[in-house]
């Protein structure tokens, strides 16, 4: 297959990881744009794959400077769909599926016989709102997803059964974000002599402000925890801050997912992945993390939030505890739980198995999802 994949970001862990499977056996292009809040992950794409970046986009709360952006842009979406016959085209949301629309159909009207297909590892606000700009936009993606879309890939099958089983009856596949094992960095470690501390990690994308908080409230100034911090984001900020005033809590800065994700699970007893589900948006409650996999491989437990897809995966296979983390005392008796039973989870882990959190037999069916 001639393989495109179109979408709004530098690509993440899970977009490299599908770009460098089906570079293997197939010819793959990347077009996208830059994000300043999201890490450079560039170095970990194959080398094969042809890279179009259409420079840097403004973020959600400059619309018109997006959109100007966009507009700018479109001469050149169509000048590399032009030149090229792809087979699919794979996008990651409404913005780009618009773009790609604009930019190659005519009169709305399909030139070519290009799949297109949506992958959605979230779903958005509107999705669950009951304004009248939430409605106008539901109704827009009904009508885009029936007219254009040929293939829809969730990462959460809750997602398809919440939202999109109400109106899209094409081709489904859900991917879920486990890791892939030629991906895997496996590398002798010689980390720093494990200590008597209890050492309780956030890894990933800094967008939970009030999750962050309630656990720094929690531990600021405690002789035997420490929090570790690893990544970057929109509330980069208020983890730096709280680094600067208390010493427990240590902020290593944004990392390569594919390099250092060894290194840093080996350094943690517990992974926070706390979620705020008192929200209009019902995504966290319907979400499953690559952290979920991650925990797994490394063997490391993890604290999630109660009343949650995720809480059920956890409980389900035994990995971790879920919390309400807002109420007094619920982090610390959840961490408290784990560390006492840390052996015991440590040989669960040992027993699951391993298709619970690799997803090589996945993404061979991926590539076959896409040829069909």
């Amino acid at each position: 297959m001639n393989i495109l994949f179109f979408i709004s970001h530098q690509p993440n862990p899970r977009f490299v990881k599908q770009i460098n499977f089906l570079a293997k056996t197939n010819k793959v292009s990347l077009a996208y744009f830059q994000r300043k809040t999201l890490a450079d992950l560039d170095s970990s794409i194959d080398s094969g794959v042809a890279r179009h970046n259409f420079g840097e986009i403004p973020n959600a709360s400059s619309p018109f400077k997006r959109i100007w952006t966009y507009i700018k842009t479109i001469g050149r979406i169509k000048k590399l769909i032009n030149t090229s016959s792809f087979d699919v085209v794979l996008v990651n949301n409404l913005d780009v599926l618009l773009l790609y629309v604009f930019s190659v159909f005519t009169f709305f009207k399909r030139k070519n016989k290009t799949k297109v297909a949506i992958e959605i590892s979230d779903l958005r606000g509107y999705v669950f709102g009951t304004g009248f700009m939430a409605k106008r936009m539901r109704a827009l993606e009904k009508r885009l997803y029936k007219k254009y879309i040929d293939k829809l890939i969730v990462t959460s099958k809750k997602y398809y059964t919440y939202h999109f089983e109400k109106f899209f009856t094409k081709d489904v596949f859900v991917l879920e974000n486990k890791l892939l094992s030629q991906e895997i960095k496996k590398t002798e470690t010689q980390g720093d002599p494990k200590t008597e501390k209890t050492i309780i990690g956030i890894v990933g994308l800094l967008l939970r402000k009030d999750e962050y908080v309630q656990l720094f409230e929690t531990y600021k100034d405690d002789t035997n925890v420490e929090i570790h911090v690893h990544g970057k984001g929109q509330y980069q900020n208020v983890v730096e801050e709280y680094a600067k005033k208390h010493t427990n809590i240590i902020y290593f800065g944004p990392y390569n997912a594919f390099t250092d994700t060894q290194r840093i699970y080996e350094s943690l007893d517990i992974i926070y992945l706390v979620y705020d589900i008192d929200q209009v948006s019902l995504n966290n409650r319907l979400a499953l993390p690559n952290k979920l996999y991650e925990c797994m491989y490394y063997q490391v437990p993890l604290m999630c939030s109660k009343n949650t897809y995720l809480e059920e995966m956890v409980l389900e296979h035994g990995v971790g505890v879920s919390v309400e983390y807002k109420l007094p005392g619920e982090i610390k008796n959840g961490v408290d739980f784990l560390m006492k039973n840390a052996d015991q989870m440590k040989a669960h882990f040992a027993t699951l198995p391993e298709n619970l959190y690799l997803g090589d037999d996945d993404y061979k069916k991926l590539e076959s999802f896409l040829i069909e």
